[in-house]
């Protein structure tokens, strides 16, 4: 606890008045900067949270939280494999899947594509004009979907006759490319799947690529309640199905990609804390300014009995109060630039209308940061201003009366 007389001499130092002009100004600049430094990590750490977000919300609706993959000449089929995960705790709903990796042959051009099989409820869902195509179409066996990027880059239009290839080794150790004809019968978007790869979607068992057990993989993707059930959902599997069915999470799927993305998040952190850094540096400038402003006054304290250590204490607080105030504004900065993004956003396009499309993708991240991160920050910061504050009040501390009153007489 803080004495009488130290709260006192605590509100005097945040205000030198007209002889402390520029230890106020110094002040102020270390104040301005740790509020710029705080805004700026709330800013990035909440957008790049928003991107890690946005990626497993558009990959879990396709390939789920997690895959359960049937090993060869596994005795369940996936049907069995998705009835017996379904009714776990945790668990939203299950989707058999076959998938392989084979070749899209287009007027002799050959490009590597993924080529899932889906029950046709989930393939409505991920598809919906496929059911229309599927109904009316004039080959419903050979009928796939294929993303709208991918169509255009591969000049692809609906009804376009393709043919899907595997290659096969033979038992003399040749080399043989099986094809199956396949017509483009619906399409899909694909610009937010946060991959490259071409995908395409079939009925289950409609291509006999898909029917061949040698060569696909069978497995089952499992879509939970929420991201934060994925350990116990994966104990409950293992202990449902045993030890012989590997699983596999959204982020070891996409080890690489959020590998970059952390990478990222890491560096931006960084590069802002410095600002906040320098910050501090300003402040511990103006607290050793203070200090030496008020050397006369801290002698005459001194010799009516303040001891050294609540001298201490004093500009330790003066520098902490300094840095949370900035650290507070801050704070409702980032919150307010947060929740009204959508007008700021509004107001920028009108300056810079080119760039109508990376402003969509701000306004689309499911933008958030966690009360723990900013317990971090919070805690950093302070931790900061203390650190930046203890060579002035050790200095101011270490004053001596003696010497100081002898000067000035």
């Amino acid at each position: 606890m803080l004495a009488r007389h130290e709260r006192h001499l605590i509100a005097r130092y945040l205000w030198p008045g007209a002889g402390g002009r520029l230890v106020l100004l110094v002040a102020g600049i270390g104040c301005t900067g740790v509020m710029i430094g705080v805004a700026a990590l709330v800013l990035v750490i909440a957008v790049m949270n928003g991107a890690q977000t946005r990626l497993a919300d558009s990959v879990a609706p396709v390939d789920g939280h997690l895959s359960v993959t049937l090993p060869a000449g596994a005795a369940l089929t996936e049907a069995q494999v998705a009835a017996a995960i379904a009714p776990l705790p945790g668990v939203a709903r299950t989707e058999s899947i076959r998938e392989i990796t084979a070749g899209l042959s287009i007027d002799g051009r050959i490009t590597p594509v993924k080529l899932q099989g889906r029950d046709p409820q989930t393939l409505y869902r991920l598809v919906p004009t496929m059911r229309s195509a599927l109904a009316h179409g004039p080959d419903p066996a050979g009928a796939v979907a294929i993303g709208q990027s991918a169509a255009l880059q591969l000049g692809l239009f609906p009804g376009d006759r393709i043919a899907i290839g595997r290659v096969r080794v033979g038992r003399d150790r040749t080399l043989s490319l099986d094809l199956t004809p396949a017509r483009v019968a619906a399409f899909y978007p694909d610009d937010d799947k946060g991959s490259d790869q071409v995908t395409l979607f079939a009925p289950l068992d409609s291509l006999p690529v898909l029917r061949d057990d040698s060569v696909v993989t069978r497995r089952v993707a499992v879509v939970l309640t929420g991201a934060a059930q994925e350990g116990a959902v994966t104990a409950a599997i293992r202990r449902r199905l045993g030890p012989g069915y590997p699983i596999t999470s959204w982020q070891q799927a996409n080890r690489a990609l959020l590998a970059a993305l952390v990478t990222e998040k890491i560096g931006m952190t960084i590069a802002v804390g410095l600002v906040t850094l320098v910050a501090l540096f300003n402040i511990l400038s103006s607290m050793t300014l203070l200090a030496r402003a008020k050397r006369r006054e801290i002698a005459i304290l001194r010799t009516m009995g303040v001891s050294a250590r609540s001298i201490m204490r004093i500009f330790a607080t003066v520098g902490s109060i300094i840095a949370l105030i900035g650290a507070s504004i801050g704070l409702t900065l980032a919150a307010a630039l947060l929740t009204q993004r959508g007008a700021i956003v509004s107001g920028v396009r009108r300056l810079s209308p080119a760039r109508q499309a990376e402003w969509d993708v701000f306004l689309s991240l499911p933008i958030g940061i966690s009360a723990r991160e900013l317990v971090v920050i919070g805690l950093s910061v302070l931790a900061g201003s203390v650190l930046a504050s203890l060579y002035p009040a050790w200095r101011a501390g270490r004053t001596s009366p003696a010497l100081v009153l002898r000067a000035d007489g």
